[in-house]
């Protein structure tokens, strides 16, 4: 226990918050002084200017008013106005306080800092945070495509084909001109494009609600077929039994 105390108060000194928690989670004494010069852990991080470490402290029961070897409390040492504002003391510049050259004693966590900030603590004690549920600021992977499936309506040909759209640029021009390439038509003649079975799709974000393998069709306007020329006479297919007259 002992050991772990000492990591609480290396922990309060280097402004490591979650190893501060973690240690007064298994119950450790926050006001255990260390046994050369009587520091708590509260005088450090007031020391060190750590006011998260200090509001925690505070909260979790440490003495404001215990003093060290030299009869010091732990706003004697600060020299943080918002620090001693938590302690409900005030500081001036006339008592800042001054380390002294010709201290002994200096805590190995002070002349050999961790470079990282983190104190050592059984890893078991330190809590693991879940970063499942924050929000990303990621943007999708380029090579991360929407698959969708595409047929022009009233075609002789029933199958769809696939095509794959960039997820970074759903947008409806994007989507019209991807679907006419792959179909080999002109985007002038594309009349709408609808998302079967009945949605018409008109804008961006109704392209950025598209899942993959949805199915659209491409409707055109209207074609000209055998059976419609422009001359307004019928197909000879259709009067087999006719004669034709030259």
């Amino acid at each position: 226990m002992a050991n772990l105390e000492e990591r609480f108060r290396e922990a309060a000194c280097m402004g490591d918050l979650d190893a501060v928690q973690a240690l007064i989670a298994q119950n450790i004494d926050v006001n255990s002084k260390n046994p050369v010069n009587g520091w708590t852990a509260l005088h450090w991080a007031c020391r060190r200017g750590n006011e998260d470490v200090v509001r925690v402290l505070l909260n979790s029961g440490a003495d404001s008013k215990l003093e060290n070897d030299k009869g010091e409390k732990p706003v004697n040492v600060c020299n943080h106005q918002n620090i001693a504002s938590l302690l409900g003391e005030s500081i001036t510049p006339n008592n800042y306080y001054q380390e002294e050259s010709s201290t002994k004693f200096v805590p190995n966590y002070i002349r050999n800092a961790p470079l990282n900030g983190q104190v050592e603590i059984p890893p078991k004690l330190r809590p693991r945070h879940d970063f499942t549920s924050l929000p990303t600021t990621s943007l999708p992977s380029q090579t991360d495509d929407l698959v969708l499936k595409v047929r022009v309506f009233g075609s002789s040909d029933p199958d769809f084909i696939e095509i794959e759209m960039p997820r970074w640029k759903l947008t409806y021009s994007t989507l019209l001109h991807i679907c006419c390439e792959e179909l080999e038509i002109s985007e002038t003649r594309v009349e709408r494009i609808r998302k079967l079975p009945n949605t018409r799709l008109r804008k961006d974000n109704d392209v950025k609600r598209l899942t993959d393998f949805q199915c659209l069709e491409i409707v055109l306007k209207t074609p000209i077929t055998l059976d419609k020329l422009n001359n307004s006479y019928q197909s000879i297919s259709t009067c087999k039994d006719q004669k034709i007259l030259y």
